[in-house]
């Protein structure tokens, strides 16, 4: 299985790359690129405000998507009864997600990036925090889990869409174009994320006396259904926070960016 889905993976890039050509033409300030140092890639990454805003937001949305995958094993085996649900109940979350993202072009279209992003957090803020409070049962866990990580997977989707948008306010603010950077920036703050999921996983399952292959104590059950539900909830709402309050490339300010852009023009001058 794992070849399998190792050669379409293969396919599925060589098919983007071959088909993926550059139709904007891009003005790059030469002279600046061969004199860049490395205090001038920290200046790019931290006076770019969008950026250092989609990059908050992923530690709490990526952390909570991981932490959520990283405890279904245990939910289903001690919350629920049975390790066997695990597959049935990621198969039907992540098929369920799959229609959420290919309703994201349809979604930005009707409301934007930043209102389709904040919605889904807010839904999936919703969905989590009302898994948590009510009582565990299998059916209302599935249909709830569901609902909040198909509302995970539209902002995760959009997400790729802001660093898109980040990469030529960047350009337009500093007068040079560098897209390695910040895709670097903003990977790395996936990595940071992931690892956050890690020890909210393992120190919830320590502190509240996790043992492994054993009847788990009434406090560790509680803790394994907080870090299922309650973390993803709150971090899905803090990170809507953040897209509301401090993400301030809308729409209708890109599309002047990219105006200004598309003329040659940055926000002091003319890029040479």
């Amino acid at each position: 299985a794992s070849i399998v889905m190792s050669i379409i993976g293969v396919i599925g890039f060589a098919i983007c790359y071959f088909n993926c050509h550059e139709h904007v033409p891009v003005k790059r300030n030469t002279q600046n690129e061969q004199k860049a140092k490395f205090s001038d890639y920290i200046k790019l990454v931290f006076t770019n405000k969008p950026l250092l805003c989609i990059i908050l937001m992923t530690l709490f949305t990526i952390s909570a998507m991981n932490t959520n995958n990283q405890m279904m094993i245990f939910f289903c085996q001690y919350n629920l009864g049975h390790m066997g649900l695990q597959p049935i109940v990621n198969g039907i979350m992540m098929g369920c997600s799959v229609v959420g993202i290919l309703l994201i072009p349809k979604l930005v279209k009707l409301f934007g990036k930043k209102k389709t992003a904040i919605g889904g957090l807010l839904i999936g803020c919703a969905a989590d925090l009302l898994n948590f409070v009510i009582p565990t049962n299998i059916y209302t866990f599935i249909v709830l889990v569901t609902i909040g990580y198909v509302a995970l997977a539209i902002p995760n989707g959009v997400t790729w869409a802001f660093v898109s948008d980040v990469i030529d306010y960047s350009e337009w603010h500093n007068g040079i174009r560098k897209e390695g950077i910040t895709y670097a920036a903003f990977n790395f703050s996936r990595k940071i994320a992931q690892a956050l999921a890690a020890v909210v996983s393992s120190g919830i399952l320590v502190l509240t006396g996790y043992v492994a292959n054993a009847v788990q104590s009434e406090m560790t059950l509680m803790g394994i259904k907080a870090a299922m539900t309650l973390y993803p909830g709150v971090a899905l709402g803090i990170a809507a926070i953040i897209l509301y309050f401090f993400y301030g490339l809308t729409d209708d300010k890109f599309k002047k960016i990219a105006d200004d852009l598309n003329h040659g023009k940055w926000e002091h001058g003319t890029i040479e």
